[in-house]
């Protein structure tokens, strides 16, 4: 894992939490979250677009209905997507940080693990190429 740049920690700090589109931004996603609660925006990452991103954890990323994933890479998984994937015990998520209608397009993932409903996690098991 490489760390971030002075000056990509930066556009992190000035980006705005409750813009709807995102584009070759490297940011974290918990900061993101925090931002986005403390500026009034809920407590869903909700209706925003990421192209050409880099989302960066640790964190767990609980994807809901209506979030897309296009030519996103994945990070490194030690070649099996599973390696990323955490499967809900329960009925809720909690820890993890809830998207709903987002859509990642050509961004890449940094040290993110991701949860959701099952067919959410047999369908990236199944669609997800890995390289290592």
């Amino acid at each position: 894992m490489t760390e971030p740049t002075p000056s990509q920690i930066a556009e992190t700090r000035t980006l705005d939490p409750l813009a709807k589109e995102f584009r070759g931004a490297t940011l974290s996603l918990f900061d993101l979250y925090r931002a986005s609660v403390q500026a009034g925006g809920g407590v869903v990452i909700e209706g925003r677009a990421f192209t050409d991103c880099v989302i960066d954890g640790p964190a767990l990323m609980l994807v809901l209905e209506g979030t897309h994933f296009d030519n996103t890479n994945f990070g490194q998984t030690g070649g099996d997507i599973r390696n990323m994937l955490f499967k809900p015990m329960g009925t809720i998520g909690i820890g993890a940080i809830p998207v709903r209608n987002c859509s990642f397009t050509r961004c890449t993932f940094q040290t993110l693990g991701v949860t959701g409903n099952e067919a959410l996690l047999n369908m990236l098991i199944e669609q997800v190429t890995t390289t290592g």
